[in-house]
């Protein structure tokens, strides 16, 4: 893996192929390597970048840092120091929130958004652990005494196992993807839990994403979410994308929060396909 220093802290990612330019960016708590089937998919024709955000992977993880800001200034700097604009994003989740609020400061640096289970306020809200939001809402000195006290725990690997098969749908849990040794490290590292609950924490400022409407010069936007998906809702990201009216959407039968380790191939044919389609209106 290579080495980008960011504020003085080494964010780890991967480079593959050549071509124009597409960043692919993951969900909290994983890592890189949830694109390990889609990326030999695109590095023959385009030049392939997949990172570790801050908190996780390899990447460094301070004690602070992991707001949606942070995130994007990561995002912005990364693209600068490599001379990638204008490029294509992929993400999942907050990978997908990073994405679309870089794409909201500067929309001419982007070309098209690939948005997998986007992560906003409301689609995380009506998943199974949107509950857990009242607290951080309506008390969050409370919470946040609780997120550090767990935060400073290093999670066991059957926990590890167990948070990777609520994040699958039918599809994974009867491949048994959440046994993934290399998925399982991404939980079960020092500073994970703490970098993790330190995200969940800045949730509430991702509310600006549900209220975002693109102008008609804005990239366009493909969104794919997992139909049973457990940690955001499908059904707000129905809602979401009535407001975003993505170009494109697909909704993904017995897939999860991880839909690109469940259907690696339909997920890349899904961007590829959409990503042709981007160029040759463009050409």
């Amino acid at each position: 893996m290579q080495t980008f220093d960011y504020k003085g802290l080494p964010i780890k990612y991967v480079r593959q192929g050549r071509g124009e330019p597409i960043v692919f960016i993951h969900n909290g708590g994983t890592s890189h390597t949830i694109w390990r089937d889609v990326l030999p998919r695109f590095s023959d024709r385009y030049e392939v970048f997949a990172l570790d955000l801050l908190g996780f992977g390899d990447s460094a993880k301070p004690d602070t840092g992991y707001t949606l800001e942070n995130y994007v200034g990561l995002l912005s700097a990364f693209i600068d120091a490599h001379e990638l604009a204008p490029l294509r994003l992929v993400g999942n989740c907050m990978g997908s929130a990073m994405s679309l609020a870089f794409a909201m400061q500067r929309p001419q640096d982007v070309r098209a958004l690939v948005l997998v289970n986007p992560l906003t306020d409301a689609t995380f809200s009506a998943g199974w652990l949107g509950s857990t939001l009242w607290l951080r809402k309506n008390a969050p000195g409370v919470s946040r005494g609780i997120a550090a006290s767990i935060g400073r725990l290093r999670l066991p690997n059957a926990i590890g196992e167990q948070s990777l098969a609520f994040q699958f749908g039918s599809i994974g849990r009867k491949r048994k993807l959440h046994l993934t040794p290399e998925l399982c490290a991404c939980f079960t590292a020092e500073g994970q839990t703490h970098s993790l609950l330190a995200v969940f924490d800045d949730i509430v400022t991702y509310a600006t994403l549900d209220t975002f409407e693109p102008g008609p010069t804005f990239p366009p936007i493909c969104t794919i979410w997992g139909l049973e998906n457990r940690v955001l809702s499908a059904k707000a990201g129905r809602k979401l994308n009535a407001t975003l009216r993505p170009a494109r959407e697909e909704w993904l039968e017995g897939c999860g929060h991880l839909p690109m380790l469940e259907k690696p191939d339909e997920i890349s044919a899904i961007i590829d396909e959409f990503f042709g389609e981007r160029r040759a209106a463009v050409a």
